[in-house]
């Protein structure tokens, strides 16, 4: 009885060593799909504020500000631990952007206004880098 125990017990810890293995490839996989489609909604955002940009809005700005926001979510989840990001205001800075682009049309204020929340998001105070 004793040996059956014990082959039972070696079965069951290759089993959960393999589902271990698979849940951590899972995890890693998850973790690089999250990064590019970050990376390709901020760079599809960008390029839509470029092209919608009225004049009073300096396009250097919207991609220095987008550049920056990319860096810092492309270094999830340790951006976060470090506190170089806060999602929180990222969340508050895309719920500002729906509403502020309700009316289909951005003006150079929601734009300037957008920007700043988006670098306030990474920790960026303005001036030199």
């Amino acid at each position: 009885m004793t040996a059956q125990n014990g082959k039972w017990k070696r079965h069951a810890v290759k089993g959960l060593t393999i589902l271990l293995i698979l849940t951590v490839c899972l995890a890693v996989l998850q973790w690089f799909i999250i990064k590019e489609l970050f990376g390709f909604g901020t760079d599809m955002v960008k390029d839509a504020l470029i092209r919608q940009a009225p004049e009073g809005v300096d396009r250097y700005d919207i991609e220095a500000t987008f550049d920056r926001v990319k860096t810092a979510g492309m270094q999830l989840p340790f951006s976060f631990l470090t506190r170089k990001i806060n999602l929180r205001k990222i969340r508050a800075v895309g719920r500002y952007a729906i509403e502020a682009n309700r009316d289909e049309v951005w003006d150079a204020d929601e734009i300037n206004t957008l920007l700043r929340m988006m670098n306030a998001s990474v920790g960026f105070k303005g001036g030199t880098e």
